[in-house]
């Protein structure tokens, strides 16, 4: 079935990458130092299947690059944001409920070499970027902080912590950020994150479609806080990547479409697709994005069945979709 994007006016999205059969649900990229692509997999499609961590070479060939590392009280992993540093190191969010951990990952001639965990006992560690010797990490709901509302976090690490226990609540000294979901119809908190080049964090809010920009001194705390952009309401915002110039895009996770945000903030809608399989590169259900030589590269979850979602279904095959992106 050939798909193409609902108007005209909208941008096309091709196939980029057809993913093996360990890695039913992708869902975030990076670059590595040799400048290919390392995408996450936490395989909630399948639970049998381990999470893993694949690589994925500029024109398209993927391989397989490490199962990520299990939780011996759990006997599992589930690795979604992930960010590498300065050193080549990679940090991975392992996402699981009340036992979720921050890793460090290091790796000699793409093999691994060494894990150590920084953070642990996330509730929803999900979206991470590392800047200027921290990472920062996103969870999507706190219970602890309120009942009656989701509250999603922003927590900031050093690379050099370890072991810090988390808490999930207003103790953590590492929680610099929090916000409040007001959509009653998808209570689901704060999701993808990415800073600018004047030090800017800008976070997502998947449950509102809001974009929040942060401004941040050098300890780490937020200074100021504002609506950068209104997504709509249905579009569920996920991950968030930057280009050269500033501009920020974001994956419409519920709606299959892909938004531009201008520095003026005027927001664009690139891409949108109707529900479909991905076989052709038809957004399917896209999760995170990234900029990757003058394209956007998505994943495309395909996996959530729910109201207001398009996707209805999860099957393959699974994808890697691509937008050339205009100058």
């Amino acid at each position: 079935m050939h798909v193409r994007a609902q108007d005209k006016s909208l941008l096309t999205a091709k196939l980029f990458a057809n993913l093996p059969d360990s890695c039913p649900t992708p869902d975030a990229l990076d670059i590595a130092p040799d400048g290919s692509l390392t995408l996450s997999c936490p395989n909630y499609a399948d639970r049998k299947k381990p999470g893993v961590l694949m690589r994925i070479t500029k024109n398209g060939q993927v391989e397989k690059l490490v199962e990520a590392p299990v939780l011996d009280a759990s006997g599992m992993s589930r690795p979604m944001g992930i960010a590498y540093d300065d050193d080549g190191a990679l940090y991975v969010c392992d996402n699981q409920t009340n036992k979720g951990r921050l890793l460090k990952l290091t790796f000699k001639e793409n093999k691994l070499n060494s894990t150590e965990v920084v953070a642990q006992g996330f509730n929803s560690i999900n979206g991470i970027r590392y800047h200027k010797g921290y990472v920062y990490v996103t969870q999507t709901a706190l219970p602890k902080l309120k009942k009656d509302k989701v509250v999603g976090g922003v927590y900031r690490f050093k690379i050099s912590d370890r072991n810090i226990q988390v808490n999930n609540d207003k103790s953590d000294v590492n929680l610099i950020y929090t916000s409040e979901t007001q959509n009653k119809d998808r209570q689901v908190g704060l999701d993808g994150l990415v800073f600018n080049k004047q030090d800017d964090l800008f976070v997502g809010n998947l449950g509102d479609a809001t974009i929040y920009k942060l401004v941040l001194n050098d300890e780490g705390q937020v200074q100021k806080e504002s609506v950068y952009a209104k997504l709509p309401l249905n579009s569920a915002p996920d991950g968030i990547n930057i280009d050269a110039k500033g501009n920020l895009y974001v994956a419409g996770f519920a709606q299959n479409q892909i938004f531009k945000i201008d520095t003026n903030k005027q927001v664009e809608l690139l891409a949108q697709y109707p529900d479909n399989d991905g076989a052709d590169g038809g957004l399917d259900q896209p999760a995170d994005l990234i900029v990757y030589n003058g394209k956007l590269i998505i994943s495309n979850f395909d996996l959530m069945v729910a109201k207001g979602m398009l996707n209805s279904k999860h099957g393959k095959p699974y994808t890697l979709s691509s937008i050339d992106l205009k100058e």
